[in-house]
C-alpha cells in the first residue's frame, strides 16, 4: 500500500463495472478506515457501506458500492470528512480500485447529519493518469514560500475544481487557508469548499508521512494574516 504514490497517479472515473468487490476487499476497506488518524481529535465522522440501492440523485454514477458519510455539527466538520475519506480514496486506488466524490447524491433515507458521498469499485475504463494529465492551479497561484509536500496537496481533487486553497510556507509550518467562495454562478451555488480543503490536507499529512515526519494540525495564534477572500483554517507542522 503506496498512499503517497497514488497522490500523483490517481484519476476519478464515472465508470465502473458492476462487479461487487468480494467481502474480504470490502472488510479491508472499512479496517483501514479505522487505521486513519482523524484531522482533529474529537472529530465525529461516520460512514455506511451501500450498493445501489442505498443512493439516489442527478448524476450519480453507477457502481456497485458507495460510502455515504456523515457528521454531526462540529469543529471543521466537512474538513475532517474530507480529510479522513480522501485516504480511503487513496488507498483504494493503492488496491487498484477506483472511486470518485459525489456531492449530488443522496441517501435514499434522507438524514440531516448527511454530507458527501464517495463511489467505488473496479474502473470500467483507465483510472490513472500522469502528472501532465493533471488540470491544476501553478503552485505559485495557491501558495507562497517553499515546502515540497504542498506539491502534493496541488494535485488534490476538488468539488467543480475549484481548488479553494492557499498556503503559506514558513520555518518548516504550512499554514492552510480557504477560500470563501468559488468564482462563478455554479461557485454560488457550491457548499464543499471545507470538505475540499480537508482533501487537500490529506494530501499534505500522506506527504508528511512519507517525509518520515510526524503529521500535527493545530491552530496557530500568530498566523500570518489570511490573502484577501481566503480564512485561516489551521497550520501543519
Amino acid at each position: 500500500m503506496d498512499l503517497y504514490s497514488s497522490i500523483f497517479t490517481r484519476k476519478s472515473t464515472r465508470n465502473f463495472t458492476m462487479k461487487p468487490l468480494s467481502e474480504t476487499t470490502l472488510k479491508d476497506v472499512e479496517t483501514f478506515i479505522e487505521t486513519v488518524q482523524p484531522l482533529l481529535p474529537n472529530a465525529e465522522i461516520t460512514y455506511k457501506l451501500v450498493g445501489p440501492e442505498g443512493v439516489k440523485g442527478i448524476g450519480t454514477p453507477k457502481a456497485p458500492h458507495y460510502l455515504l458519510i456523515y457528521g454531526k455539527e462540529q469543529p471543521l466538520r466537512d474538513t475532517c470528512a474530507g480529510f479522513l475519506f480522501q485516504h480511503v480514496d487513496l488507498f483504494l486506488f493503492s488496491q487498484g480500485y477506483a472511486s470518485r466524490w459525489v456531492g449530488m447524491m443522496k441517501p435514499a433515507k434522507s438524514d440531516a447529519d448527511y454530507i458527501i458521498g464517495l463511489a467505488f469499485g473496479e474502473p470500467a475504463e483507465s483510472a490513472s493518469r500522469t502528472l501532465k494529465e493533471f488540470d491544476r492551479k501553478a503552485l505559485k497561484e495557491i501558495s507562497e514560500g517553499k515546502d515540497s509536500r504542498i506539491e502534493a496537496a496541488r494535485l488534490a481533487p476538488s468539488g467543480l475544481n475549484g481548488q479553494p486553497w492557499y498556503f503559506i510556507a514558513n520555518n518548516g509550518a504550512v499554514y492552510v487557508y480557504r477560500k470563501k467562495k468559488i468564482n462563478g454562478l455554479p461557485g454560488m451555488m457550491y457548499n464543499l469548499t471545507e470538505l475540499d480543503v480537508g482533501i487537500a490536507l490529506c494530501h499534505l499529512a500522506v506527504a508528511t508521512e512519507h517525509s518520515g515526519r510526524s503529521f500535527e494540525f493545530v491552530n496557530s495564534k500568530g498566523a500570518p494574516a489570511a490573502p484577501d477572500g481566503h480564512l485561516y483554517i489551521g497550520t501543519v507542522k
